[in-house]
């Protein structure tokens, strides 16, 4: 094996595929469905690619809650469905994948480091001690290491330098954003996934992906937050300045409200979830305290419960606010809520609530808007919307770092700084 380095793991040692170089496939294990994408690399000209989806499949999930594996039999049921919709969908039989995570097990911190340039003018190898160095403080825990993401580096006083080469300075900067993880979630569906006999080449943290799927490159650059309210769990990662500086997730999503509804209306969990979809939605309206509906009824008396819809919606607005909130503590938090709150994405299952947009707007008062998977093609109504975001971002990770190795070969020299970079830091933004 050969260390790959780059911006997805910039330390790792990168497993050797076996399948085509031109096919990605990402699977998304969610608590509500699993989702698996196999898509195309196309080669628009010899300097762009582009990814088209050329098959999909998902299911509901099993076995799987908060991101983590508690039947392994259920859950290997619904992977294998989802990647047999997929394979039979692009007629391709796949052989490796890259799994898309999500749980309150993942975790995220960044570690800076700098150094002082005795020469005055900044070389390619201050780049490498610089951040040869910052590594070097991480001090390994039960932590997995899912992502290295470097930020750009700063001169001097100067942030946000892309290419520091040539430049004269007294000292050179960089900052290392660490997205680790519990070891044993990801062990757990690694076992599943090798049973498969599938190869895993690499794990992609879910705030991560989504926030590649969704945000737009001035939101990249200017500072953004991407919340991805799934069933399960809700991600939020931050990113500013190109890049992203902070990731968590917290075990709160659409499950609850639909716990929340199952418990007010007395119900079960299928027909809250039901009742939910139906006539869900996060903001009263005028006339709902006059409506009523059937609650469904499994007995054999064939007697019919009645609800209010106001009831119903003041069930979700509760909770769905509580989530919110919860996302606000998270932000104020991390350090980064001045850039962050610049611009909100609402991404996930659960953010297409109706009035979601809405109150998310009265509780943040900043630009908000409802994300989806926009940057790759063959994606159908049915696999275009919210709660397909982040697996979409796998494949833009996946295009990321093929582009990169792409580069890296067609290249006859790294004689400019530049390219020595680009191979460094990769591409990913």
């Amino acid at each position: 094996m050969k260390k790959n380095i780059n911006q997805i793991d910039l330390f790792a040692v990168e497993n050797k595929s076996n399948q085509s170089k031109n096919i990605l496939t990402a699977i998304d294990i969610g608590s509500d469905k699993i989702v698996c994408f196999i898509a195309k690399i196309d080669e628009v000209t010899r300097e762009k690619r582009a990814l088209r989806v050329v098959g999909s499949g998902y299911c509901q999930s099993k076995g799987i809650r908060n991101g983590r594996v508690v039947d392994q039999k259920e859950a290997e049921k619904s992977i294998r469905l989802a990647i047999d919709k997929a394979e039979q969908d692009a007629n391709i039989e796949i052989k490796s994948v890259y799994v898309c995570i999500s749980g309150d097990f993942l975790k995220s911190h960044v570690l800076k480091g700098s150094i002082n340039v005795s020469e005055r003018t900044i070389n390619q190898e201050h780049v490498s001690e610089v951040i040869s160095l910052t590594n070097k403080k991480y001090i390994p825990t039960n932590q997995k290491i899912i992502h290295i993401v470097p930020s750009n580096f700063f001169v001097d006083g100067t942030r946000n330098v892309t290419d520091p080469s040539g430049l004269m300075a007294d000292k050179l900067g960089v900052e290392l954003n660490y997205i680790t993880s519990e070891v044993n979630p990801l062990t757990n569906i690694e076992n599943i996934i090798k049973k498969m006999h599938l190869n895993i080449e690499g794990f992609v943290a879910k705030p991560y992906a989504s926030g590649l799927a969704c945000l737009h490159e001035h939101e990249l650059d200017f500072g953004s937050v991407c919340i991805d309210i799934g069933c399960g769990t809700t991600s939020i990662s931050i990113f500013f300045e190109g890049t992203i500086v902070y990731a968590k997730t917290i075990n709160l999503g659409g499950w609850y409200i639909t716990n929340d509804v199952a418990l007010g209306l007395q119900t079960s969990f299928e027909h809250a979830e039901g009742i939910k979809n139906l006539y869900g939605n996060t903001i009263m309206g005028s006339n709902d305290s006059e409506k009523y509906y059937e609650i469904p009824n499994d007995k054999e008396d064939n007697v019919r419960t009645k609800f209010k819809l106001s009831n119903l919606v003041s069930i979700i607005k509760y909770r769905y606010e509580e989530i919110l909130e919860k996302v606000d503590e998270v932000i104020e938090k991390s350090g980064y809520s001045e850039y962050a709150k610049r611009n909100i994405i609402l991404t996930g299952g659960t953010s297409d609530l109706p009035g979601s947009i809405e109150i998310a707007q009265r509780l943040f008062e900043t630009n908000i808007r409802l994300g989806k998977p926009t940057k790759i093609g063959g994606l159908s109504e049915d696999i275009g919307g919210p709660s397909f975001s982040s697996c979409s971002g796998v494949l833009i990770h996946c295009l990321k770092k093929s582009k990169k190795n792409h580069d890296s070969i067609t290249q006859k020299g790294t004689e400019k700084i530049g390219n020595f970079l680009k191979n460094l830091m990769g591409q990913d933004f």
